[in-house]
């Protein structure tokens, strides 16, 4: 069992609070950055619970059992509620959503899309590559997307590169790249843990949300949030080098739980609108909270915690009726 981390939950919280922030109260706060940052923790964990367990197919039960029961509710609620359009239902239950048109109220799993893509191939990789070739290989590959993001940029093409998964992966692949060198005790890992390191990524990523060009947000930013988040990471999770004020307000009760609950309220924090709530703050509260709370306790956490167990079961005893048939 790998351990959980409080701290984790927290960012998660910041994550989605800075997602909830931008669409309640002011497009000027960050909930871009709530994105990344998604990406990068679902970067950072999943690999930490691969290099834990590198068997696929309990992974892909997990993740089965995280993401799949509390979307299939949220799609079929949206469509009792708002009319139903068939190609928006396809993207968002068979994760093509950050390259569809929506007309209905699922467009935020487009992000949900981006994730799929990419643990639909680094698991494979992780167990096939020796770790000296699986991080050349993340460090090219980011490479390779900031390049290819520049390319876009300076050929006019700039719209599509906030959501294709062919400009955004990298975001999760800093993550795991950072989880692969805490796990394998990485030279590089003494300097991401200085504080000096850790201030002057601070300073980055201040810099990345005061440079308000487009060329630059939707090229270079991604790039350097990346970066700037390793020292965070490594300063939480490594060397515990990190502020002790940081540490203190991630693992604070409030924070955590909003973390935990984060996926939910992700799904459910533009759900005022459907119901015809045009105060945003106003939806929110009355309508997106009780949606999330409903969510999180009756589809998500059940699903989580019963769904591996039953599928386990079941391997089980379709493996006992291959064997019994093979006796007779």
């Amino acid at each position: 069992m790998i351990e959980r981390l409080p701290a984790l939950d927290g960012l998660r919280g910041v994550a989605i609070l800075l997602v909830v922030a931008s669409h309640t109260i002011s497009q000027a706060i960050p909930g871009g950055f709530g994105v990344t940052l998604f990406f990068f923790i679902s970067g950072f964990i999943i690999t930490r619970l691969l290099l834990g367990d590198n068997r696929l197919w309990p992974f892909y039960a997990r993740r089965i059992a995280r993401l799949a029961p509390a979307l299939l509710v949220f799609v079929a609620v949206t469509c009792l509620l708002s009319p139903v359009v068939p190609g928006d239902v396809a993207a968002a239950l068979l994760y093509y959503a950050n390259y569809h048109q929506f007309t209905m109220a699922l467009d935020q799993t487009w992000s949900l899309a981006i994730e799929e893509h990419f643990y639909a191939v680094f698991p494979a990789l992780l167990i096939a590559l020796s770790v000296k070739r699986l991080q050349s290989a993340l460090i090219a590959f980011v490479v390779a997307v900031l390049l290819w993001r520049i390319a876009l940029v300076v050929g006019g093409d700039i719209e599509r590169i906030h959501r294709a998964s062919d400009t955004r992966l990298d975001s999760i692949a800093y993550g795991c790249l950072l989880s692969i060198m805490i796990h394998h005790k990485s030279k590089w890992l003494g300097v991401l843990s200085s504080r000096r390191v850790l201030a002057f990524g601070a300073a980055l990523l201040a810099a990345t949300f005061a440079l308000r060009s487009p060329a630059f947000r939707e090229s270079v930013r991604y790039s350097l949030q990346g970066l700037a988040l390793m020292p965070l990471f490594c300063g939480l999770f490594y060397s515990n080098n990190a502020p002790a004020w940081l540490r203190a307000t991630l693992e604070s009760k409030a924070l955590v739980y909003v973390g935990t609950v984060s996926y939910s309220l992700y799904l459910y924090n533009g759900f005022g609108s459907v119901l015809g709530v045009q105060n945003p703050l106003l939806g929110l509260l009355i309508v997106s909270v009780p949606a999330t709370l409903a969510s999180f306790y009756l589809v998500e956490r059940p699903a989580r915690r019963y769904l591996p167990v039953l599928w386990l079961k079941w391997l089980r005893w379709t493996s006992g009726l291959k064997a019994r048939g093979g006796q007779t």
